[in-house]
């Protein structure tokens, strides 16, 4: 009682105060103009569970032509009449002009099973981004041919076809081999469909078990699940992210679990992995509440990567702060982010300095799940600035998410620079509707940079390099990721907002081969390739 009259009286003491987020900046909805013509088919029958908890989306440069991409995935039909045209994922090409055109049919990627997750990533280091999509039932793996198409492995091809209910992914070199291995989320043993006026309650159902394929080097993978110790039962897993929290140099993994217990598995360099909730390892991240999306970032510019997991409508979503100790603390309440989500099932979510102002801003989607709710109640998304002291304010009206209309059924969130004028954009998937394209007006009213990094010896894309920028007093740390938020992927490149640093005195990358980059004296305002050096 003590502990909630507490948080209570922190709650209402931080809605007094916090007002000192002033934005710059606007979101813009440009779908229709941007050309993302895409309606997701959750909506065709609301009590089918693939489609009221899907589907996410991914930023990519597909076709190494430096413009980012868009894949976008997609439910299906329960019982499509014989004539009927199946719903289907959808690749975006980007025109390099605020445009975009659908090339799905041509790249040969619009799969149309019951669409969930999906992340790009280099896992043959042969310097274009392969795709892998999680269904309920069989997943699906294409490969990149380098021309703009790209090849559909048979569902055992290479090792890592699966048939189960995937949802979150993460690429990584778990083994720092120079090759990038793939762990894939998944949800529930789904044996029946509620009927009538059942609403979908996960707790109804058994969970699967995760999987962690290892990237042989070959082109093909193996399951070493079990043997890396990350089986770790059935938790109903819907979000995935890695991260190096603990910076040791290897990627550990973050489970979101519906209804279950979230997992912390910490990496222990010899292919094997321990579960932070042991009472001899305890991380004090392992809340049992109905976890969705998950985003890594440094939020408070100690160098170290803290964690939002967003939550049930019932359920705050919560801030982990980095104590750099291997133990992380809830700050949700003190922070400011405590209320934001309550009465919103909030799902995909992202931190990202918005206004390039030198911190991170949290961004989540939201939109309930039951069916009676759909048609008259959509949830508003949330935007929560970053006040520079450790708390953040909601200031989704400032930033102009309050002027779209009807609110939508959000779920997967990705960010990333698609016009590549400096300053972050969002791409919302809505189940059931139309997704949101949110442009960045403003953001790059402050200095910037983005680098993009190109492993040789570490795997080409260099998921999980770390990157530390200095400018003058401000410091910041960013990994860079392959499969986060929820069911999604944003950008590989890494973007630091500078706020009124004209340059950039030192970068330093810590690369997953274990080699250690330094850059001096880099101009603001642009974005750079870096390419590992040799030891």
């Amino acid at each position: 009682m003590y502990s909630c009259l507490r948080n209570i009286i922190t709650i209402l003491s931080f809605a007094l105060t916090l007002n000192s987020y002033a934005s710059d900046i606007q979101f813009v909805d440009v779908t229709e103009r941007a050309g993302i013509h895409f309606e997701h088919a959750g909506g065709i029958n609301l009590r089918v569970v693939p489609a009221l908890v899907g589907s996410g989306a991914a930023w990519c440069d597909y076709d190494n032509d430096g413009w980012l991409d868009l894949y976008i995935v997609n439910s299906a039909l329960v019982r499509p009449d014989p004539d009927a045209i199946l719903p289907k994922n959808a690749l975006f090409r980007n025109n390099g002009d605020g445009t975009f055109r659908d090339v799905t049919e041509a790249a040969g990627v619009g799969d149309t099973g019951w669409g969930m997750g999906c992340a790009f990533a280099d896992y043959d280091n042969d310097g274009d981004a392969d795709l892998y999509v999680t269904n309920y039932k069989a997943n699906i793996f294409y490969r990149n041919n380098g021309d703009g198409t790209f090849k559909r492995f048979s569902s055992g091809a290479g090792g890592i076809g699966h048939d189960g209910f995937g949802s979150g992914i993460a690429w990584g070199d778990y083994d720092r081999d120079g090759y990038l291995d793939l762990y894939v989320g998944n949800y529930i043993e789904y044996t029946k469909v509620p009927q009538g006026d059942e609403v979908f309650f996960p707790y109804d159902f058994f969970g699967q078990a995760n999987l962690l394929y290892l990237n042989k080097g070959d082109g093909g993978f193996i399951n070493i699940t079990d043997a890396a110790k990350v089986n770790g039962g059935f938790h109903l897993t819907l979000g995935v992210a890695a991260a190096d929290y603990d910076t040791d140099g290897d990627l550990d993994i973050y489970l979101a679990n519906d209804t279950d217990q979230n997992i912390l598995y910490r990496n222990d360099g010899e292919l094997t992995f321990t579960n932070t909730n042991r009472p001899d390892a305890r991380s004090r991240t392992g809340d049992i509440r109905s976890g969705m999306g998950i985003a890594w970032g440094d939020y408070d510019t100690d160098e170290d990567l803290d964690l939002f997991v967003t939550n049930w409508l019932d359920e705050n979503n919560v801030l982990y702060r980095n104590r750099g100790d291997g133990t992380f603390s809830d700050v949700s309440a003190q922070s400011g982010v405590f209320e934001s989500g309550l009465g919103k099932t909030c799902w995909g979510t992202a931190l990202f300095d918005a206004d390039n102002d030198g911190d991170l801003d949290i961004f989540f989607s939201a939109g309930h799940i039951d069916p009676a709710s759909w048609e008259a109640h959509g949830q508003a998304d949330v935007f929560l600035g970053n006040n520079g002291d450790g708390t953040f304010t909601d200031a989704s009206e400032a930033v102009g998410l309050r002027k779209f209309g009807s609110y939508g059924v959000g779920r997967g969130v990705a960010v990333g620079d698609y016009d590549a004028d400096g300053d972050l954009d969002l791409f919302i998937v809505n189940s059931g509707g139309k997704p949101m394209l949110l442009r960045n007006d403003g953001g790059n009213r402050q200095n910037w940079l983005q680098i993009r990094t190109v492993g040789t010896v570490s795997n080409r894309d260099g998921v999980g390099a770390l990157v530390k920028v200095s400018a003058g007093n401000l410091h910041q740390i960013q990994q860079v990721a392959a499969g986060d938020s929820y069911l999604s992927q944003s950008s590989l490149d890494v973007e630091f907002g500078l706020a009124h640093h004209e340059s950039v005195d030192r970068i330093v990358i810590q690369w997953s081969s274990g080699t250690v980059q330094t850059l001096v004296d880099v101009q603001a305002n642009q974005r750079i390739v870096v390419v590992e050096s040799a030891k």
